[in-house]
């Protein structure tokens, strides 16, 4: 699946399904996980599908909340009877398809992701997966790697955290409303509805404000969602409150209202969305109303649609059809080799179904009807440690052994590259005499190879409130150049580097993630990110021309869309807004050394290396597809200020067929599109040559 990598990838999961509800209830749960199986198969048809999980958690939180005033909770008995029930629901079904995909993972998956796939399915087996991609979403690096085949866990975590939780709650306020009650108050009636509904909106306004601050976290966190189950549950308080005297052509016209917002949803919504956030009401409100206005029973309704026996069936399966789905869709291509065509397609939809339907028949129906596990709540708790701890310790285990791989491989590469010599690297290319055979850095090295501004804490990151800028070499070094760009212009920083080690110059960093330095708002899902990255370019250029610098190094990646701008005149006006800062600086007498963007692979190299035997460019592709567009270099080469000099580095890393991912023995990406540190290095003698060149051109 491709989604909005910059943003998080929107992985969706449902509850699973009780032994008997209402058919309209059911129809719900076919829908939202129809729509979830079509986003993630057929990216860019229905783009909003990833609200399945919104209609999930206000179903949820109904069928919970109802359960709950009905046999409220009225002491630990009752609520270790409570939790015991959701195990024999939710936790055997899950643990199979952990372990399922733990296996694939090893068999198949390339070894540079092992360790943290493993560690993914420790924190899914303890529902804790959505803090930890809460935590991965908000680095920049993170959103282009290989997408977890059980991070739709997290999903699952929001609704157990809840499911502990939200017990103690209704149940003190069933418990308070019983004394209220007693003493002759009101508002005892309304008590729970009050509190829910408090809940909802506490959570609501939070929702929105994170989705507004910080979008890439606030998608995953329960306490944005926890509105959304509690939805759910003010339906349910509501109409056991006071139940709903509507007329049937009302209760229809509710029902095709609420089925119709569903559907507009998982039509018009997009990645581009801020979510979850006020968005987030279209989807679950459409639910509520379908469920409030109790469609299977509403004459002229779209309860008879919802209870088609196929679509009954779906909604039966529905929690383990989503628990497989998408493993299958991360696992297969590399089972296969190749991408996802449609017979593909067709055969992971009818996998999914296969699966969930023997999950159903075979774990989750015999579990949680099993006699001694229903008699015995000590069991049920027995079974629960079983699951959970096979799995965290397998994971936990595993990511252990694979990370202890990962430093032996880390802990070699030095001494390979180093016996290699001046031939390493694009040093093999500079002289053809050279035979490097073998790969000096291992993928598992290679995908850690990553340049030290990244370990120092040298990034500006969305929404960019900090002012980070770090600083290499000598404070005696008679030449200080300042970097300015995004993480593009961070991989040079060990050319530079190692060009300084005599002490020549010094090196100063300004760099942002995912933002590039022209005065324009380029386009985020957050607003606060668009003026963050403006106000932070304004903060690096000052720095830069007020800061004493004899050169400044610019290199960027232009991957952010230019906010009100048509896609037509994307890059001439990105071309323009360069020269504006070009100008900026070349007005105050500053030399510029432009580096010209490099190749990007298809996908991540060292993954694409580590899956097996292959050719080393067959991780490659041709220059029309690994060469973008580099507005910024246009500029550069259209500057008349005879302060700007560009260099690129294009002929040591293509020729007229390919871009090579492996270079003199060393791979030159530690993802898809940055350079490893140890391949930057190998690029010191033309990264030095431009900064003498750039420094030539001062006046004087």
């Amino acid at each position: 699946m491709s989604a909005p990598v910059g943003a998080p990838e929107r992985v969706t999961a449902p509850a699973a399904a009780p032994t008997h509800v209402r058919t309209d209830v059911q129809g719900l749960r076919a829908l939202a996980v129809s729509a979830v199986l079509v986003y993630h198969l057929l990216p860019g048809t229905v783009t909003g599908g990833y609200v399945g999980v919104d209609v999930f958690f206000v179903i949820s939180g109904f069928l919970i909340t109802s359960h709950l005033l009905r046999r409220p909770v009225r002491g630990v008995r009752d609520l270790l009877e409570f939790w015991a029930r959701r195990v024999r629901r939710l936790i055997p079904a899950a643990t199979v398809v952990l372990l399922a995909t733990l296996a694939a993972t090893l068999l198949w998956l390339p070894t540079t992701v092992h360790a943290r796939v493993a560690r993914d399915v420790a924190a899914a087996a303890l529902y804790v997966e959505n803090w930890s991609l809460a935590r991965s979403a908000t680095d920049y690096l993170a959103a282009e790697e290989l997408a977890s085949p059980v991070q739709h866990y997290w999903s699952l975590s929001v609704e157990e955290q809840f499911y502990v939780v939200w017990p103690v709650l209704v149940g003190l306020t069933v418990w308070l409303a019983v004394r209220l009650r007693r003493r002759g108050t009101g508002f005892s009636t309304w008590l729970p509805t009050a509190v829910v509904g408090l809940v909802v909106v506490v959570s609501l306004a939070w929702s929105v404000h994170l989705t507004a601050t910080n979008p890439a976290a606030a998608y995953f966190v329960t306490t944005t969602r926890l509105w959304e189950l509690a939805l759910g549950g003010l339906v349910a308080a509501a109409v056991t409150v006071r139940p709903w005297r509507l007329s049937a052509p009302v209760r229809a016209t509710l029902a095709w209202a609420g089925l119709a917002a569903v559907l507009a949803a998982v039509v018009l919504l997009d990645g581009s969305t801020p979510f979850p956030g006020v968005a987030a009401a279209l989807p679950t409100v459409g639910a509520a109303l379908v469920i409030a206005a109790a469609a299977d029973g509403a004459r002229g309704g779209p309860g008879g649609l919802l209870a088609l026996r196929p679509v009954q069936w779906l909604g039966d399966v529905s929690y383990s059809v989503y628990l497989w789905h998408w493993p299958l869709i991360v696992v297969v291509p590399y089972v296969l080799g190749r991408a996802l065509g449609a017979a593909e397609l067709v055969g992971v939809v009818l996998a999914s179904l296969l699966l969930a339907a023997a999950t159903k028949r075979w774990v989750e129906d015999p579990l949680r009807r099993q006699p001694l596990l229903v008699r015995r709540r000590a069991a049920t708790f027995g079974l629960l440690a079983v699951c959970v701890g096979v799995t965290a310790v397998w994971g936990l285990s595993t990511a252990s052994t694979a990370e202890a791989r990962e430093r032996e491989a880390i802990a070699a590469a030095p001494a390979n590259v180093a016996a290699a010599g001046e031939c390493a690297g694009a040093g093999a290319v500079r002289d053809p005499s050279c035979d490097v055979r073998g790969l000096l850095t291992p993928p598992e090295a290679a995908a850690q190879d990553e340049p030290d501004v990244y370990a120092d804490g040298c990034w500006n990151d969305p929404p960019f409130t900090t002012r980070n800028s770090c600083s290499y070499g000598s404070d005696d070094a008679p030449l200080r150049i300042a970097v300015l760009g995004n993480s593009h212009a961070g991989h040079w920083t060990p050319a530079l580097e190692a060009g300084e080690v005599a002490g020549d110059w010094q090196v100063d960093t300004y760099l942002q993630s995912s933002c590039y330095p022209v005065e324009r708002l380029l386009e985020y899902e957050a607003a606060a990110d668009a003026q963050g990255c403006l106000d932070t370019t304004r903060w690096a250029t000052d720095s830069i021309t007020g800061g004493g610098y004899d050169l400044v190094v610019v290199s960027a990646r232009t991957n952010q869309l230019l906010a009100d701008v048509p896609e037509d005149q994307q890059a001439d006006v990105a071309q323009d807004a360069y020269a504006d800062t070009l100008a900026t600086f070349t007005d105050a007498g500053l030399p510029v050394l432009v580096l010209r963007d490099t190749p990007a692979m298809p996908d991540s190299v060292p993954d694409c290396l580590a899956t097996g035997p292959v050719a080393w460019d067959d991780c490659g592709a041709p220059p029309s597809q690994a060469l973008e567009p580099d507005p910024l270099a246009a500029a550069a080469r259209a500057d008349s200020s005879g302060l700007v000099t560009a260099r690129e580095v294009t002929d040591l890393m293509c020729d007229e067929e390919v871009c090579h991912p492996v270079i003199g023995g060393v791979v030159a990406y530690f993802d898809h599109g940055h350079l490893t540190a140890t391949f930057a290095r190998t690029l010191t003698p033309e990264v030095t040559e431009g900064v003498r060149a750039a420094l030539g051109t001062r006046p004087g």
